[in-house]
């Protein structure tokens, strides 16, 4: 019979604690159910979500590589006139033998003027006239006409300005002193000794005599010339 016995206190007792393992247990289980359902929830989500744009950068990235590594546009050479290649200046812009001639007839005429201002004044107190040693100073002026002229203008003595040439270089936008005193000071004195030289302007495709040559330079009309800088291959249309 006593195990047949009810004990209300140890039913109750019993009640509770089996209700309370039994709420530990099925919150266990609920836990791990909801770790087991949300697991592949979350990680099928972030399969969906990455996926497209894993796929949409695959697909994007070769066409950034082909747009980016496609070859450069190359400047067309073959385009500009052969003469262009040749020459910095075209023959129409280039200044011809008679008008340079006429501009150094005028240049001789004021570096003598020059050369006798301040020649005549050293050679009268400390030379004889007509010595070797008076003939070189006035020479030394005479030329340093023509250096002092073109450099301080950049190309232009008083004879280029009458006539509307000027001596440019290719390379450089102001004439340096060391081109200058080659070409008007070196060059021009042996012009000047032997005559004959300036010839060579009149057979030379660009009008270009020994100074010139020797110097890189060339003369030029000067309207022209600021033409042809802005508007590039024009005159050499007109060439053969």
């Amino acid at each position: 019979m006593k195990d047949q016995h009810y004990d209300p206190f140890s039913e109750k007792k019993k009640g509770l604690f089996h209700k309370k393992e039994t709420d530990e247990k099925e919150m266990s289980v609920n836990d791990e159910g909801i770790e087991k359902i949300s697991e592949p929830i979350i990680d099928k989500a972030d399969e969906k979500i990455s996926e497209p744009i894993i796929e949409t950068t695959k697909a994007e990235k070769p066409f950034e590589e082909n747009f980016s590594e496609g070859p450069e546009p190359k400047a067309d050479i073959a385009k500009a006139p052969l003469r262009r290649r040749k020459y910095p200046v075209s023959a129409m812009v280039s200044a011809g033998f008679w008008i340079r001639t006429v501009a150094f007839l005028i240049d001789a005429a004021v570096a003598a003027a020059f050369a006798s201002i301040f020649a005549s004044p050293i050679t009268a107190f400390f030379l004889t006239d007509g010595s070797l040693a008076a003939k070189a100073i006035s020479g030394f002026f005479f030329y340093l006409y023509f250096v002092l002229s073109t450099y301080l203008t950049n190309g232009q003595t008083l004879g280029k300005m009458m006539t509307g040439i000027r001596v440019i270089h290719p390379d450089e936008p102001r004439l340096s002193l060391t081109t200058v005193v080659i070409r008007e000071g070196f060059c021009r004195l042996i012009q000047t000794t032997f005559l004959l030289l300036y010839v060579i302007t009149a057979f030379s495709e660009r009008k270009q005599n020994l100074g010139d040559f020797l110097s890189d330079t060339f003369v030029v009309k000067d309207a022209l010339y600021v033409v042809e800088k802005d508007e590039g291959d024009l005159f050499y249309a007109y060439e053969n």
